[in-house]
C-alpha cells in the first residue's frame, strides 16, 4: 500500500513539473519574471456538466447529499436503562456541541475504559453506558470528502470514524455471544436490548454502503482532468501578469488538491474493506445470535442496513454460511429461491 501511494505521489510531482514547463515556454517567448508579494489565492471552483464531478462539493455524506436521517432509539428507551437528565445531556453534547474529531476521540476514550471486559464480565451499568457510547458513535457523521485546494491534507483524523463505527459493531457482536447471560444479569428484556443494538448495527452498515462509491476513481479522474487544465491556465496567466516567478517552484495548491484525490481513493477503499471484511460478518453473526430460528427478524434488519432481497442470500452465504445454527435462514421462501439460484449458477444457466 505504501509503495502504491508513493508511486501515485510521484505522478502528482510529474504533473506539477508539466505545469512549470508551461512557465518555461512563456519565458522563452519573451516574458520576464519577477517575484511579486501578492499572489492569486482565490478559492478554486471547477464546474462540469454534472454535480457529481464538481470540485466544490463533496461526494458521499454531506449536507447536500446525505443519506436520509436514521431515527435511532435512545438507550433509555429500555426502562431498566433510565438515565439522569444531566448524564443524558453529557452524552448528547458529544454529538451537538463537540467538533466531529473531538466527538470520536472522546467516544473512543470512553469505549477504551471497557477494553478489559469480556461478554461474561459486563454488568447492567456497563451495558447501559456502553449502549450510550454505541449510540453516540453510530449517530455521529462521517468525515466529509475534502477537495479544498487551499489547505494541506490533514492526516490527523485518518479513518478514525470508520474504525470506531466498525469497532462498535464488533463490540456488540462480541457481547452477543452471551446475550442470554447479559439480559439475565441486567434484568432487562432480551427483545428490547436486541432491538436497539440491531438498529445501531443496521445504521452503521447503511452508512458504509452509502459512503462507498465504486465509481469514485473514474469520477476523480474527470475532476483531475478539469483541475489540471484550469491549473495550467492559471499558472500561465499568473506568469503573464508577473505574479508568479518561474523559479518559485510548483504551486502548492495543485499539490494539495492532487494529494487529496489520492487520499480520497484510499479512504474509499478503506470503507469497502471495513464493510466487507469486518462489518458484514460481525453484523450477520450478531443477528443470528440475537434471533435464532427467527429468519424474519434477521432479514428485517438486513433490509434496514440497505440490502435488497436479491442480495441477502449471497450475504448470508459469505458471512455465516450454512450449518446447523443458520439452517433456519434457508428454509423460508427466500432461502429456497436462493438455493435454486445457486443450482442454476452451477449448471451454467445463471451467471
Amino acid at each position: 500500500m505504501a509503495i502504491r501511494y508513493h508511486l501515485r505521489l510521484m505522478a502528482v510531482v510529474v504533473n506539477n513539473i508539466k505545469i512549470l514547463l508551461i512557465g518555461c515556454a512563456v519565458f522563452l517567448c519573451g516574458f520576464s519574471f519577477a517575484d511579486v508579494g501578492e499572489e492569486d489565492s482565490g478559492a478554486l471552483r471547477i464546474e462540469t456538466e454534472t454535480e457529481e464531478y464538481s470540485a466544490d462539493i463533496y461526494l458521499g455524506n454531506t449536507a447536500d447529499r446525505k443519506p436520509s436521517q436514521l431515527r435511532l432509539p435512545f438507550p433509555d428507551s429500555i426502562s431498566a436503562f433510565k438515565t439522569s437528565p444531566q448524564e443524558k445531556k453529557g452524552f448528547l453534547s458529544l454529538l451537538h456541541e463537540k467538533e466531529l474529531p473531538d466527538c470520536y476521540r472522546e467516544a473512543r476514550k470512553k469505549l477504551g475504559a471497557f477494553s478489559s471486559k469480556g461478554a461474561g464480565d459486563v454488568n447492567a451499568e456497563d451495558v447501559r453506558v456502553l449502549s450510550w457510547i454505541f449510540y453516540v458513535v453510530v449517530s455521529a457523521d462521517t468525515f466529509s470528502w475534502d477537495y479544498d485546494e487551499n489547505t494541506p491534507k490533514d492526516s490527523l483524523y485518518g479513518n478514525m470514524d470508520y474504525e470506531l463505527k466498525t469497532g462498535v459493531v464488533r463490540w456488540m457482536s462480541s457481547l452477543s455471544w452471551d446475550i442470554s447471560g447479559i439480559v439475565s444479569r441486567c434484568g432487562i428484556k432480551r427483545k428490547e436490548l436486541c432491538r436497539i443494538w440491531a438498529e445501531y448495527g443496521a445504521a452503521v452498515l447503511k452508512t458504509f454502503r452509502t459512503q462507498y462509491d465504486p465509481e469514485l476513481k473514474q469520477k476523480q479522474a474527470r475532476m483531475k482532468e478539469e483541475y489540471d487544465k484550469m491549473s495550467a491556465e492559471r499558472t500561465l496567466r499568473l506568469v503573464q501578469e508577473r505574479k508568479l516567478s518561474l523559479f518559485r517552484g510548483a504551486d502548492p495548491r495543485s499539490i494539495y488538491y492532487n494529494n487529496k484525490l489520492l487520499s480520497n481513493e484510499d479512504r474509499n477503499g478503506n470503507c469497502k474493506y471495513h464493510l466487507e471484511k469486518r462489518l458484514e460478518p460481525a453484523f450477520v453473526e450478531m443477528l443470528v445470535r440475537f434471533y435464532p430460528g427467527q429468519a424474519g427478524e434477521v432479514v428485517k434488519y438486513l433490509k434496514k442496513a440497505g440490502y435488497a432481497d436479491q442480495e441477502i442470500g449471497d450475504l448470508i452465504d459469505r458471512t455465516v454460511g450454512r450449518d446447523g445454527k443458520t439452517e433456519f435462514l434457508y428454509k423460508s421462501g427466500r432461502g429456497r429461491q436462493h438455493d435454486r439460484k445457486i443450482k442454476s449458477r452451477g449448471s451454467g444457466h445463471m451467471k
